[in-house]
């Protein structure tokens, strides 16, 4: 019996690097435009239930990469990718139910997964239910509950939640109206190229007479210390 233990061992630590050699490959291969290639050795992988490879290929059919365009192919694979906790593709599953692609549109399901995540600390998640529970989508509708999530998101740089968190600040809506917060959480969108929240930002502004200005711009000069810089590289990459 300690035979085969230590038999079973060697092989699981010997075929490891082999899949890592495969999935790099393919990701190589993707990267080069050798989309067929690419196509086959996820397809390998994913059969393998190796989760990073079942998202990619989920990816590809969602893409049309290798393959013609397949939602439907594209959500089984995303799901099977998901259930074995692949983040990007829990994100992206969340994202079909959401807008039924290649699924039924679900919003309740789609905040199932997103509020997992969300709960784990996701940004890109937690804006993403903020949505839901400001429009009453899939939850029951609490504009409060949209904004903690807002905030949640918005203090991971993510910024159509600051976006989002600044307005909720200018309308007074789940939260108390101040104008200063609004001008803070505005500008640190519109330092991200958000022209939406540039536009708001300057209206914000107008509503400040010369001492909560002077406050508005320190918060704002803050705020893009903490929440806005730090973050400029992570987000812009997937995940």
């Amino acid at each position: 019996m300690k035979l085969n233990g230590w038999v079973m061992a060697f092989l699981v630590l010997a075929t490891a690097p082999v899949a890592q050699a495969g999935f790099d490959d393919a990701v190589a291969a993707a990267n080069d435009g050798r989309y067929a290639v690419a196509f086959e050795e996820f397809s390998a992988l994913a059969e393998q239930n190796d989760a990073r490879a079942q998202q990619a290929l989920g990816w590809m059919y969602y893409e049309g990469q290798g393959r013609p365009r397949d939602y439907q192919q594209a959500a089984f694979w995303y799901r099977k990718a998901a259930l074995q906790g692949n983040v990007t593709a829990q994100i992206n599953l969340a994202q079909m139910y959401a807008y039924g692609k290649g699924v039924k549109q679900d919003f309740a399901e789609a905040a199932r997964w997103w509020q997992a995540l969300a709960e784990q600390g996701d940004g890109r998640a937690q804006d993403a239910l903020a949505g839901l529970y400001y429009q009453g989508a899939g939850v029951e509708r609490s504009v409060e509950t949209a904004v903690r999530w807002w905030r949640a998101a918005a203090e991971q740089g993510i910024v159509g939640a600051q976006r989002n968190l600044g307005l909720m600040y200018g309308k007074g809506q789940g939260i108390a109206r101040d104008d200063v917060q609004a001008y803070a959480w505005l500008n640190a969108a519109a330092l991200q190229d958000d022209a939406a929240a540039a536009q708001s930002r300057d209206y914000a502004l107008s509503l400040l007479d010369a001492q909560r200005r002077e406050r508005a711009m320190a918060l704002a000069a803050e705020y893009a210390e903490r929440f806005v810089e730090p973050f400029r590289e992570k987000n812009k990459s997937p995940h």
